[in-house]
């Protein structure tokens, strides 16, 4: 029998401010739940609570994707400069490497954090997040990200290897919208959220209920309030509930929206690093992918093998050496199942 007191063990050593479920296939098997969703009103995080997922998020803007390509709508195989003629090197890059974190596209988020950074040299990551992204909210992002990656040569050449970079899904949610004619928001809520029952799910960081924090900054013996945002990226901008995550892990471990064939290419990882959403989890055997925007943290980890997932939200992080501590810890402990 599995021992879920070590389960909540974990969270409990870490304080984690936020929920947690692990799931088989067709059951929620335990969760945890802990701490403010928002300290200034004294509201509990619940496994029902709405977090931003960061880049979680990129699963939908993938399986989107996917969709389009197995209805024909486009083809990812197809060059960058169908689609974006606009950037410098659309010619050389295609949308399947791009999925596949392959493009050679430098990271606007790293990019921008540079420039930030010069003029904020004492603030963290995560409040510089908030600038950063809010600039974008408020004007036109697609611009401003491509006139920032024209002005600096790819990273490497396509499809030479493997490198994370936001700047690929920022543009593709970008393409979705173009192809489909419809917000990207509106694509995936019609095609997941609305058929899986995830009806806390949302897109847009201004629609998550938890208020985000940073908890390396203590003002009067309360974490500082980082805030939401309004961020509606193809990169990280859904937010959603440990619950309605268990709906979407479930859908997973059924292979359920997407085409089988569309499946096998999103978990199938390129250069031994990224599929399409996927990523290798800390936990041997497991695939994942986490996410980090503002204060939000999300990880999911999924074992087909086992037929299980893990889902953990958290709308503040509890320092980086605690998080990477937690974050091994609960990776051995999934590793035992």
């Amino acid at each position: 029998m599995t021992d879920w007191n070590g389960y909540q063990d974990i969270n409990e050593k870490y304080h984690l401010n936020g929920a947690t479920m692990l799931v088989d296939a067709n059951h929620q098997l335990s969760h945890w739940q802990n701490g403010m969703a928002d300290f200034a009103k004294q509201e509990p995080f619940t496994i029902h609570t709405t977090s931003g997922l960061g880049s979680l998020s990129k699963q939908f803007t993938a399986d989107s994707m996917l969709l389009l390509d197995a209805a024909g709508t486009l083809n990812i195989d197809a060059p960058l400069s169908d689609y974006l003629p606009e950037y410098r090197y659309a010619k050389q890059i295609t949308l399947r490497q791009m999925l596949h974190m392959a493009s050679g596209i430098p990271d606007y988020t790293e990019l921008l954090l540079v420039e930030y950074t010069k003029k904020m040299p004492n603030a963290s990551e995560s409040h510089l997040s908030y600038p950063i992204l809010e600039d974008l909210a408020h004007g036109d992002a697609l611009q401003q990200v491509l006139d920032l990656l024209n002005r600096h040569p790819l990273d490497f050449a396509p499809d030479e290897k493997g490198a994370y970079s936001n700047s690929n899904y920022f543009l593709l949610g970008h393409i979705i919208a173009q192809v489909a004619d419809m917000p990207l928001g509106d694509f995936i809520e019609q095609h997941f959220f609305q058929p899986l029952g995830m009806t806390q799910t949302r897109f847009g960081t201004q629609a998550a209920e938890a208020n985000s924090y940073d908890d390396l900054d203590f003002t009067n013996g309360q974490p500082v309030a980082l805030g939401r945002g309004d961020y509606t990226g193809g990169d990280g901008a859904v937010v959603s509930s440990v619950t309605d995550l268990a709906k979407w892990a479930q859908a997973t471990l059924h292979q359920q929206i997407l085409p089988a064939s569309a499946w096998r290419e999103a978990l199938t990882l390129t250069h031994d690093f990224y599929g399409m959403g996927w990523m290798k989890s800390k936990t041997p055997g497991w695939l994942a992918h986490n996410g980090h925007v503002f204060g939000y943290w999300a990880y999911f980890d999924v074992s087909f093998k086992r037929q299980l997932a893990h889902i953990t939200l958290s709308n503040m992080s509890p320092g980086t050496d605690a998080r990477k501590a937690w974050h091994k810890e609960m990776a051995a402990w999934l590793g035992s199942l």
